[in-house]
């Protein structure tokens, strides 16, 4: 239950906090006063995307907040503790809400800051906010079996969640048979076209590194001319004797210095050491040759690689790593046949006790539609739609879905000897407006969500089908706090708690504010709802006795 709502520089509310009770909850106000912020206030605690729109002109921030009793709520304890938020059962639950002026929004749950997802998912547990549009809900097919399976959802909670999981594993294992039924597609020319690349490959014998020396042996063997004949240079030049006039040289003056001794001992070793260099030198000289077919063997070996490399990848490693591929899908279509037919027989397994799910399903839906059927009529007709007919019609998909086995679909009739049709075909708003009423009392009869708020469900309706319309919301009330935006006196008069949201202005700014009403002031707000900004004693008489025959 919705205990409190505070909202601070919320569009045209600069600070309010509104305390609520069990039981019926309206709000009335003039049009533009602000009811419509407080639903926008309420949508942000449930997890609704914010906009800095809605902070108040010239502040830097907004923030609203809710605290909620959540006394025997199971579900929203079971949500909280899978996030390790722990509530004591007497605590209560707080939820914020701060807009930032760059758009984002900080989420709390008990001062915690948590993500969006979870604020709506906790959400959905705590209010079922009803627009003045939620009507166009019944006009799309696909929300028809939404509505029915709410009714019984404690029913099928169980169900649905075996469902669900058997269906997801059922889907993976059409795509994976799926998937392989497009490889055995000629599958034979696949295989023998992934032989001969890996034979092709795996022939080839690359290795890392393999074309840096063999760029390095065609460099060589390019040029052995130029270096045979740099290098009998160099032995020409070491044999012309340059070397031996400077020892002679140093052998004719020793006898002046003794020290140059020392020098000749250590030229004889270089001599020697030059002497065998140029034996070497000349050795590797004679030893090259230029080998043509060496070359060209060596210049094909290249070209193999560079067209391996286009054809595989741009690198060795690429080339590699394509081989091992193409290697692990030759297996898999070798073993294509075995692994398919091993996917069908798991499939089969599935198959069945998917059936047996969407069925036990499917029949408490039409155990459900038939009911549905019987208090849809009884409820519509003390809405003031007397000669109507309904039916959930429930027909079998041709394969499983989501959601079961089953499409479902309201008919209805409005007028008596009209065929049954498409509900989307043939209600207008104001009746859409009186069936989603009687789905939400019917619903809160199955234990629906603690708080169920209405946003000017009377839009379309007045007069008797609005006092009804407040009756219903009454009855619900009994087990369910209602919060009930409204323009309807009907509604408005049978309210427990009344709130008025009241706009003036003050040194050209716009304040919204929020009043309970006592027994007085509301007979004043009912009487102004019957016949506008001029009240009269009779409109006041009137207000005491639409009050008082409740």
């Amino acid at each position: 239950m919705l205990l409190n709502l505070s909202i601070s520089n919320f569009a045209v509310f600069e600070k309010e906090s509104i305390n609520f009770d069990k039981g019926f909850n309206v709000f009335t106000g003039e049009t533009g006063s602000g009811k419509s912020v407080l639903i926008e206030a309420l949508s942000l605690i449930l997890g609704e995307r914010a906009s800095k729109d809605l902070i108040r002109k010239g502040k830097n921030s907004s923030v609203v907040e809710a605290v909620f009793d959540i006394s025997g709520n199971k579900d929203v304890y079971n949500i909280l503790d899978a996030v390790n938020i722990e509530i004591d059962q007497e605590d209560f639950l707080i939820i914020s809400r701060e807009i930032l002026e760059n758009g984002k929004s900080i989420s709390k749950i008990n001062g915690r800051t948590v993500p969006l997802s979870l604020l709506r998912e906790a959400g959905r547990c705590l209010i079922d906010i009803y627009g003045q549009f939620g009507h166009e809900s019944i006009f799309k097919k696909e929300n028809h079996i939404l509505l029915l399976d709410s009714l019984i959802q404690k029913e099928l909670a169980p169900l649905c969640a075996e469902y669900s999981q058997l269906y997801g594993e059922y889907s993976n294992v059409l795509e994976e048979i799926s998937t392989l039924k497009n490889k055995l597609v000629n599958k034979d020319a696949k295989i023998e076209q992934l032989q001969y690349e890996i034979d092709e490959i795996d022939v080839a014998g690359l290795k890392e590194n393999e074309e840096d020396d063999l760029l390095k042996e065609i460099k060589k063997l390019s040029n052995i001319k130029e270096l045979q004949g740099s290098l009998n240079e160099a032995s020409n030049i070491l044999n012309s004797g340059g070397l031996n006039n400077v020892y002679s040289m140093l052998n004719r003056i020793k006898t002046y210095d003794e020290a140059l001794e020392k020098f000749l001992l250590r030229f004889d070793l270089l001599l020697e050491e030059i002497q065998y260099f140029n034996y070497d030198l000349r050795d590797y000289t004679e030893k090259l040759e230029l080998d043509e077919s060496k070359l060209e063997s060596i210049e094909e070996r290249m070209s193999l690689i560079n067209r391996l490399k286009r054809k595989y990848g741009f690198t060795v490693e690429k080339i590699t790593e394509y081989r091992n591929g193409a290697y692990k899908e030759l297996n898999i279509l070798r073993e294509a046949e075995y692994s398919l037919n091993s996917l069908i027989k798991e499939k089969n397994i599935i198959y069945e006790k998917l059936k047996n799910y969407s069925e036990k399903i499917s029949d408490k839906r039409k155990q459900a539609a038939r009911l549905l059927e019987n208090k849809i009529i009884s409820e519509l007709k003390d809405l003031n739609m007397k000669n109507i007919m309904f039916r959930v019609n429930i027909d079998r998909k041709k394969d499983f879905s989501s959601d079961g086995i089953d499409d479902v679909e309201f008919l209805i009739s409005t007028n008596l000897g009209s065929d049954l049709n498409a509900v989307q075909k043939v209600v207008s708003g104001g009746e859409a407006s009186r069936i989603m009423l009687a789905f939400k009392k019917i619903s809160s009869e199955a234990g629906s969500t603690g708080t169920l708020v209405f946003d000017e469900i009377d839009s379309g309706i007045s007069g008797k089908t609005a006092q009804m319309a407040g009756i219903k919301m009454n009855y619900i009330s009994e087990n369910h706090q209602v919060i009930c935006v409204t323009h309807s006196p009907q509604i408005a008069s049978i309210s427990k708690n009344h709130f008025l949201i009241e706009k003036n202005v003050f040194d050209e700014n716009t304040y919204s504010s929020v009043k309970r009403l006592d027994d007085e002031n509301k007979i004043y707000e009912v009487a102004r709802l019957l016949s506008g900004m001029r009240i009269t004693e009779q409109s006041l008489n009137n207000a005491r006795d639409l009050i008082n025959h409740i």
